[in-house]
């Protein structure tokens, strides 16, 4: 099984998701599971257009 995480490097999201990444790795490496990690591309137009649309993703 391999698993990916995408990482975008504007999301406080990361940041909170990390010790959950290393538990992971460290339960599951043993087993064979390979971890990967990419940068998530993201449109333009995926992104907030207004402030409103930011609080409220964020």
């Amino acid at each position: 099984m391999k698993v990916t995480y995408y990482l975008d490097v504007l999301s406080s999201w990361c940041t909170w998701v990390e010790p959950t990444w290393a538990e992971l790795k460290a339960r599951y490496a043993e087993r064979g599971v390979i971890f990967d990690w990419k940068i998530a591309l993201m449109s333009p137009g995926d992104f907030p257009v207004s402030r409103a649309q930011c609080d409220w993703f964020y």
